[in-house]
């Protein structure tokens, strides 16, 4: 900060302002460049379940983006230029110094305390609570604090060090791997039918992708195809808000497919959806078994009654403790495997507010993620999707999965909720996607956002999967996606807003939203117009908004003009976007001494992908198709059986077309 953390003046909260502080300390520690701020207290009557110690630190106006979490489930991006606009609950914030060096706070989860930030006309304050009346805090890490030049190696260094700070497990998403089942292409059985999921109607969906040649791998199956009886007093039809509060007071009665969409149970329907063509089938379930729990002594209650307890509500739910959590999760998934399914997904992360008054929201979310994370990894090799797991006791505590949603449920038909989406998901990659594969949920093939959404998932770095309503699938939009097999072209991080996007609210400047991902050997950057008034922006992209060198040289091409050429890292393209429809696609690939320079695939946002491998005189495709390569001499391109291409030149750009089974091509130097 301007003054970095000048001093601490504590307060303590207590019930109704009761009680004293009769200890208090701050002791700081360095890792990777960032310090660790660690807080003991102790007072004469409880701290307060809500808020306990909180302290501030004091630091001028300026400047920045807070991660706050906007509900229960999910977080997002607030900015702002003072202190006191830094929204409740926000677990970290990026602040613009005057002399254009940034610093970055990031909030913590100890054993038994959870800490957030909130803003303050004289700081920062951050408070601690643990849902859970005690008189001490002992040696609890609350924050950590880093300052740097790039925003980028801040977050990078900063999520590097909190996983040495945590000391639990938690590792960097670079350090993961994703499950193979989410290399290809998906779909998601929510928006085609909701809590009337059903045997016969996941079959038509299957049979609709084969009949329209659409490479799907894997299915989820989703909310709800459990046995729920309470769902039937929400009718067909009935609006979108009055179903979400049906099934939210629903209990689960049997962990089985419900009698009457599943007659022959779920394992005929896992089987016959195999039997059709889907390689994987993939099972919903929330960590509450339903969103309202457990039917008291109903077959789902029986199968789990020594590993549940009533919370909140009266909700009976799983113990967070270790032992009992493990035994939950492991009998869940171990159904779903003995269903035929291949994964799961598993919702409703952000569970602990139920566990108010009862146990302490550090231990009941190390012991739950934990659990989770164990029983898929035992079931499925780790093939699983966290969902509505993103503050920070959930994000933080995972020690093993890989994949985690990253925004609030898609909405169809709707450019505000677009502009919102991307937020959501692009400033996420900075905090959440540093530790996981970020999915940025699914979405339609037939919604006039459609294009920009499956830009979006090409460059987010997360796996692909959409929600299509039965006879509502567009092939043409996938396309640019994947290859015929299905596998998608993925990139290599979890996409974040271009360095020069991260500071300041992107609806409200005339300029385009960029976000950006990268690859061995370079990096893509999307370019959008989500202004607010829907009017043109105008602004540049360049190889180093994609955090590639200044110094080096780099080919660029973009999927939707077809514009191409060579620019060194810090130099400008123009952009300009006429309105909220307007996007582009930049690939900037460096320039090697490999003569021709292969872009790729062009008929794929993610071109370069496409490349397996690169000579002097052959290039490896992953399949044939649409090509191009950069190069100021003539080259005769042969097929495998020897057969040449037929190619056409514009300028130094030569493009061409192999047929799907000639993935290896042979360049001859023209000689003249």
């Amino acid at each position: 900060m301007e003054k970095i953390v000048s001093g601490f003046s504590p307060k303590a909260f207590f019930e109704e302002k009761k009680g004293n502080l009769i200890g208090f300390s701050v002791y700081k520690e360095n890792k990777c460049g960032f310090d660790g701020y660690y807080v003991t207290a102790e007072a004469d009557e409880s701290f307060s379940c809500d808020k306990a110690l909180e302290f501030i630190f004091e630091c001028e106006n300026m400047p920045h983006t807070a991660i706050y979490s906007h509900s229960l489930y999910w977080v997002q991006p607030s900015f702002g230029e003072k202190t006191e606009d830094i929204p409740k609950k926000t677990a970290a914030v990026i602040f613009k110094k005057s002399n254009g060096n940034y610093v970055y706070v990031m909030t913590a989860v100890g054993d038994e305390y959870k800490a957030y930030i909130e803003g303050d006309k004289v700081g920062v304050k951050i408070y601690l609570y643990s849902q859970y009346p005690s008189k001490k805090i002992d040696n609890q890490l609350a924050f950590i604090v880093g300052e740097g030049k790039s925003i980028t190696e801040l977050v990078n260094n900063g999520a590097r060090a909190m996983c040495k700070f945590m000391n639990n497990g938690l590792k960097l998403r670079s350090d993961k791997v994703m499950p193979e089942i989410f290399e290809y292409f998906g779909w998601c059985s929510w928006d085609a039918f909701q809590i009337r999921v059903n045997h016969e109607g996941l079959l038509k969906k299957i049979r609709e992708f084969k009949s329209k040649d659409v490479p799907v791998k894997y299915a989820i199956i989703d909310d709800m195809w459990g046995d729920a009886p309470n769902l039937k007093t929400s009718p067909e039809g009935a609006p979108f808000d009055d179903m979400v509060k049906v099934m939210h007071a629903s209990p689960l009665r049997s962990f089985e497919g419900d009698p009457e969409r599943f007659p022959k149970g779920l394992s005929a329907a896992v089987s016959d959806m195999k039997a059709e063509g889907m390689e994987y089938v993939g099972l919903w379930f929330p960590t509450t078994g339903y969103w309202y729990g457990l039917a008291e002594n109903a077959p789902a209650y029986e199968m789990q009654k020594h590993n549940v307890e009533a919370a909140a509500g009266g909700r009976i739910i799983a113990i967070p403790k270790e032992e009992t959590a493990e035994r939950y999760f492991d009998i869940f998934c171990g159904k779903a495997k003995d269903f035929g399914c291949d994964f799961v997904k598993i919702d409703n992360q952000s569970c602990h507010f139920f566990y108010k008054g009862m146990h302490p929201i550090g231990k009941t979310s190390r012991a739950m993620q934990r659990a989770i994370d164990k029983a898929a990894f035992k079931h499925f090799g780790g093939a699983l999707i966290n969902c509505m797991g993103m503050p920070t006791e959930c994000m933080l505590n995972r020690p093993e999965s890989a994949v985690s949603r990253c925004s609030d449920d898609f909405m169809p038909e709707s450019k505000s909720w677009f502009a919102k989406n991307i937020l959501e998901c692009a400033y996420n990659g900075l905090l959440q996607g540093r530790f996981y594969i970020n999915d940025w949920d699914m979405w339609w093939t037939d919604d006039a956002q459609a294009e920009k959404n499956a830009l979006c998932h090409a460059v987010s770095g997360g796996p692909i999967y959409v929600s299509d309503k039965l006879d509502r699938t567009n092939p043409d939009i996938l396309c640019a996606l994947m290859y015929d097999d299905g596998r998608i072209l993925r990139l290599s991080d979890s996409a974040m807003p271009t360095e020069d996007c991260v500071i300041g609210n992107p609806r409200l400047l005339s300029r385009p939203f960029k976000i950006r991902n990268s690859f061995d050997g370079g990096a893509v950057v999307a370019a959008f117009n989500i202004s607010e008034s829907g009017a043109e922006v105008k602004g540049t992209v360049s190889a180093c908004d994609a955090g590639l060198s200044s110094k080096k040289t780099y080919l660029y091409y973009e999927y939707f003009t077809g514009e191409f050429g060579y620019v060194n890292g810090d130099e400008c393209i123009d952009v300009t976007l006429e309105d909220n429809d307007c996007f582009r696609c930049y690939t900037f690939i460096e320039k090697t001494k490999n003569k021709p320079l292969f872009i790729g695939r062009t008929d794929k946002f993610n071109s370069r992908l496409a490349v397996i491998s690169q000579t002097e005189d052959e290039v490896v495709l992953y399949e044939g198709g649409d090509f191009a390569f950069i190069s100021d001499e003539d080259y005769i391109v042969l097929d495998e059986e020897g057969h040449e291409i037929e190619t056409e030149r514009y300028g130094i750009l030569v493009s061409g077309y192999c047929k799907r089974e000639n993935r290896r091509l042979k360049l001859i130097k023209y000689d003249n």
